[in-house]
């Protein structure tokens, strides 16, 4: 007897390398053992994309092979086999009705292990199992925009702005005991004394729509500065614990320090303009906390760290979400997909069953557009992968399906039915 549909997911997952709990490592040992090669199948997907490309159909001799069977001859109808070099050629993204989700998830998770395997920038979704998916129309565009980059604006303790997009590399600035220097796309400071200032300095780091940088705090801390985020700091931490402000959204590998705990304030957050606060002693998270976002979400990737929002507080264990909605509802997530949330850090969108208007507001912070909505459109989900170094319009005429179209004009997308 075949295994149920639960192994797509699961093997996705361990192809991935991600986070498995106990119940889906006990159900895919049992689909392991109850199949002859699987393992050595699943081993070489994940470590040898040649093979992959060249030998799929091999996969077809295992129990699930309906699964590969409509993969494979989609892949190759649609000219899905590309070489790593070409990842960033357009590539379509069909989207999937709500109504009819829940009918493909054995076809997401095949195309999924391909497109990570290969290195492909692969959104493939089956949207309709009995017959062919239709042609996908190309957006008309005027002009393209190109997607967004290392960029930032520094501001002094004495007000001064420093342009990081064209200051060369090298030390920018001395901010009393420290240095700030610059390089490709990173800030850093390095201490220039021993003794910590009487009165602590701050200094403010700024992204713009479009933009993004790193940060190395002066206690080694390592931060990620997603697009219209800013995060305020001291050049030299004073005090028992380590304290900073964010605007936006963050990436924080925290340098651990007993002694000190690390806690962010979160400014400006869909809940008003003080969300919650995160305490950490050395871990590494996300925050995002985009006022135009539905809520204000603190992800733990490794580590503990304790989420707390008017007199409540949630500790969170690893791949588990606090959710602070607008109306200061404090809630805790479990089992949350972590790859897809910091994907951005390391230069994709990845979405998981996004929303339309989710996914669109991360390309219109990345792109640093508008988007206008026309007409009724049927609600969408979109499952997948794609580097954010490709222009706006590929990624558009990716996400074109049949019930969803994209019209570029200038600095304007205009979504319609």
């Amino acid at each position: 007897m075949d295994q149920p549909l639960e192994i797509d997911p699961i093997v996705t997952k361990y192809v991935r390398d991600e986070y498995l709990t106990s119940e889906e490592r006990a159900v895919l040992s049992n689909w392991l053992a109850n199949g002859q090669g699987r393992r050595e199948m699943l081993d070489r997907l994940r470590d040898d994309p040649a093979w992959t490309k060249e030998n799929l159909i091999r996969i077809q001799n295992l129990p699930d092979h309906r699964i590969w069977a409509q993969l494979e001859s989609r892949l190759q109808a649609e000219g899905f086999w590309l070489d790593r070099s070409e990842t960033t050629a357009a590539v379509p993204v069909i989207p999937v009705a709500k109504s009819t989700a829940k009918h493909i998830g054995r076809y997401l998770a095949a195309a999924s292990i391909v497109a990570v395997t290969v290195g492909v920038t692969l959104w493939a979704l089956h949207r309709h199992p009995s017959r062919p998916a239709s042609p996908v129309a190309v957006a008309p565009v005027t002009n393209d925009v190109p997607p967004g980059g290392n960029k930032a604006t520094l501001t002094l303790a004495d007000g001064h702005t420093i342009n990081l997009d064209s200051s060369a590399n090298g030390i920018l600035a001395s901010q009393g005991n420290t240095f700030v220097a610059k390089q490709d796309g990173l800030l850093a400071y390095n201490k220039a004394a021993s003794e910590a200032p009487a009165t602590p300095t701050y200094n403010l780091l700024t992204t713009p729509r479009a933009g993004q940088f790193t940060l190395i705090l002066p206690d080694g801390t390592r931060v990620w500065l997603n697009n219209a985020s800013s995060l305020r700091y001291p050049v030299w931490f004073t005090g028992a614990t380590r304290e900073v402000e964010l605007t936006g959204e963050a990436y924080f590998e925290v340098t651990k320090d007993a002694a000190h705990p690390f806690r962010v304030h979160i400014i400006n957050s869909p809940a008003g303009a003080n969300g919650g606060t995160v305490d950490v002693l050395g871990t590494s998270f996300n925050i995002m906390a985009y006022s135009d976002e539905d809520a204000e979400r603190a992800t733990l990737v490794d580590g503990s760290i304790r989420y707390s929002y008017g007199g409540n507080s949630a500790l969170l264990k690893p791949a588990e979400q606090s959710v602070l909605d607008a109306k200061g509802d404090l809630k805790t997530v479990d089992q949350v997909n972590v790859d897809e949330i910091t994907a951005w850090k390391d230069g994709y969108f990845h979405f998981d069953h996004s929303s339309l208007e989710n996914a669109m507001r991360q390309i219109a912070r990345w792109y640093d557009v508008t988007v206008e909505y026309q007409g009724t459109i049927q609600p969408q989900e979109f499952m997948g992968k794609i580097q954010r170094s490709m222009p706006l319009s590929n990624i558009l005429r990716g996400m074109e399906g049949e019930h969803v179209h994209f019209i570029l004009e200038g600095k304007k997308v205009i979504v319609t039915p």
